[in-house]
């Protein structure tokens, strides 16, 4: 009888042994399962992280890409073109066979061209980076650039602004600044509008909504249309979003936020 009941008790412990060992088992391939799971969701996060901001890298770079070739084109049709003209009244100059009445007035052209290629290199240098904006920050520059065009009396521009962008680093004031004037300058160019009105909340974000012939949000290429690209780039560069509300007929609206 002892026999017996050491032999089930040994039986008992044998199964109690083994069950263990496979709950062992069960409980290593578990941890190893788990922390491969979140070992390899770190890796995901990390892929995605530097696939971001691989996209936002290059993004910049085609964004600069474009501003260069916009400066290499105002370069090639305002100074380069008035440089040729100054050359070419600079032959009648010197030659003897040019009257003295036509030199004087070669002479007083000449001075108007070099008087238009100065404005038109001052105008490149502003657009590189404003001084105003260096200098007194973005809102000072933002109602120089809305002055410029009040004064030409074709276009009326109102601001309103509650946001401080004192709080606001160098970058993001610069890409304000470009968004807005890439904005009214597709308003006159394109959308021919006549009022413009630009509203900052406290909650950094920013209303701009003008009175011109509006388009067809659904047939805009946001990476090429109307200068879009620069504007959508400059936007997730700030880690920010945009909304674009428009029809033909009924003029454009965009609201973005700069975080």
């Amino acid at each position: 009888m002892q026999i017996i009941i050491k032999n089930q008790f040994l039986l008992l412990i044998t199964v109690l042994v083994i069950f263990l060992f496979f709950i062992s088992i069960i409980i290593v391939v578990f941890i190893v399962k788990s922390r491969k799971k979140v070992y390899d969701k770190e890796i995901e996060k990390k892929d995605l992280e530097l696939k971001f901001q691989k996209e936002i890298l290059q993004k910049t770079i085609l964004a600069q890409e474009d501003e260069r070739k916009r400066i290499a084109q105002d370069l090639h049709d305002d100074i380069s073109s008035n440089l040729t003209a100054i050359l070419l009244n600079s032959y009648l100059l010197e030659s003897d066979k040019t009257s003295i009445n036509k030199k004087a007035v070669t002479i007083k052209k000449v001075i108007e061209i070099t008087k238009s290629t100065i404005d038109s290199s001052r105008k490149i240098a502003h657009n590189l980076f404003p001084p105003v904006l260096e200098k007194f920050g973005l809102e000072q520059a933002l109602e120089e650039l809305v002055d410029m065009y009040n004064s030409s009396g074709q276009l009326q521009i109102r601001i309103n602004n509650n946001c401080n962008f004192q709080l606001l680093n160098k970058q993001k004031n610069m890409h304000i600044f470009r968004i807005l004037q890439e904005l009214i300058n597709n308003s006159v160019k394109h959308g021919e509008a006549k009022h413009i009105d630009i509203f900052f909340d406290d909650l950094n974000y920013c209303t701009y909504r003008d009175d011109g012939i509006g388009f067809d949000a659904t047939k805009l290429d946001l990476n090429t249309g109307l200068g879009f690209s620069n504007i959508k780039n400059r936007i997730d560069d700030m880690n920010g979003s945009f909304v674009l509300n428009t029809f033909i007929g009924k003029g454009f609206e965009i609201k973005f936020n700069f975080n």
